[in-house]
């Protein structure tokens, strides 16, 4: 009554190369993304970063102080600070540095004679508008950057 078939060879034979290649391929996939975490999680490379922390500005001298944090693992050497405005990108101000920053500490930057100030005596103030919103960009040697936008009023 009942009449059994079997699978024919070629059949047979398709199946199971198509089951090697679909295991291949899932080993594969499964070793490359082991072997990218495994390495992905060795020693960590020492990363320089900075963060600026405050602006003070003081409108009746125009003297501005800039408070730059090291929060990376390895000494930054701070070489420029720029003050943009933000509506324009029109420079305002660059204060030229050389000042090495180690992990962990605060320095202030600035035109007021503060614990390191602007080597480059061609900016001795720098005077801004009242309400315009500019931005201070300091850059390492190594060109990392970091950014803060302010305005001020009186």
């Amino acid at each position: 009554m009942f009449s059994e078939k079997a699978v024919s060879p070629v059949i047979a034979t398709l199946l199971l190369i198509l089951i090697a290649v679909a295991a291949a391929v899932l080993v594969y996939v499964w070793v490359t993304g082991y072997a990218s975490s495994v390495t992905g999680t060795g020693a960590p490379e020492l990363q320089e970063r900075i963060k600026v922390e405050a602006v003070s500005y003081k409108s009746d001298t125009g003297d501005l102080v800039v408070y730059v944090r090291n929060i990376g693992d390895t000494t930054a050497t701070i070489t420029n600070i720029y003050v943009i405005e933000a509506g324009s990108n029109n420079v305002k101000g660059t204060l030229s540095f050389n000042v090495d920053l180690t992990p962990g500490d605060v320095t202030s930057f600035g035109t007021d004679g503060s614990e390191a100030d602007n080597e480059d005596d061609s900016v001795d103030s720098v005077p801004l508008d009242e309400g315009v919103t500019y931005i201070i960009k300091v850059v390492t040697k190594s060109g990392v950057e970091a950014s803060l936008s302010f305005s001020y009023s009186t």
